[in-house]
């Protein structure tokens, strides 16, 4: 059996990239949100047995090595041909200069952008690190993390940051005898929950606001499905891992 673990799968990308997988009876998908979408309630109605889902918040941070160690109860290793970790979770919120923004939004944005996958992808090279499989981790990092725009200081750092550590996990495990794959992608400009947030943003907080609405009037923007079958192509393929920043997310 191939798992996939995925956070964020309440909506957009991430509920997408649950709904592609749980199409091959072969793979078991773990669902980390803080809510489950109606789509994988139906779907995962149908196919029991692939599915698990868990609810969770993560800006919780001090409970994640717990909910590790749930969801790898769930996980028999003798019966594990390969096992996936994709860190899809994220917020774009305080958007605004950043002496206006209130600090509580700020530490959430830092928690669950940046500091949630980097102890996600702690537990998930401790839990699997004698397992001799092919193990990858894919961050779901953006562009806004090298073409940095006003008012989204938090975010474009905290993916900055992502990607750095990305790029550091993969210096360490190039020298592990079992190594985890890794690798950190800039999936587009798409059409979710944070690019309708973008577009009711004021311009007074938000200078570029118009920039956004034209996109989405001109229909420039991807879906999430579209985007989460180019993730799925790029995880899967062979090369895998060579690149650690991938920043054009083509058709594989």
């Amino acid at each position: 059996m191939r798992y996939f673990i995925i956070t964020g799968t309440s909506r957009g990308i991430g509920e997408s990239l649950a709904r592609i997988l749980l199409n091959d009876e072969n793979n078991q998908v773990i669902c980390i949100s803080r809510g489950m979408s109606e789509n994988l309630n139906f779907q995962s109605g149908l196919k029991p047995v692939n599915v698990f889902n868990f609810s969770f918040d993560l800006n919780n941070l001090s409970d994640i090595e717990s909910l590790f160690q749930s969801v790898f109860s769930f996980i028999n290793e003798d019966n594990v041909d390969s096992i996936y970790l994709i860190n899809n979770a994220g917020i774009l919120s305080p958007i605004g200069p950043i002496e206006e923004t209130i600090s509580e939004d700020v530490i959430r944005n830092i928690n669950v952008n940046l500091i949630a996958p980097i102890l996600l992808t702690s537990h998930f090279i401790k839990y699997t690190k004698n397992w001799k499989i092919d193990k990858r981790v894919l961050n779901i990092s953006s562009g806004s993390a090298k073409y940095l725009l006003p008012s989204q200081s938090p975010y474009s750092t905290a993916k900055a940051g992502l990607d750095s550590f990305t790029k550091s996990i993969y210096i360490e495990q190039k020298e592990e005898p079992f190594p985890v794959k890794v690798a950190s992608v800039y999936p587009g400009v798409i059409d979710t929950k944070l690019q309708t947030e973008i577009r009711s943003t004021s311009k007074e907080k938000f200078p570029y606001v118009e920039l956004f609405n034209q996109l989405y009037v001109e229909g420039k923007l991807q879906t999430p499905l579209e985007t989460a079958e180019k993730l799925i192509q790029l995880l899967m393929s062979s090369d895998y891992g060579k690149e650690t920043l991938v920043e054009e997310l083509t058709q594989m």
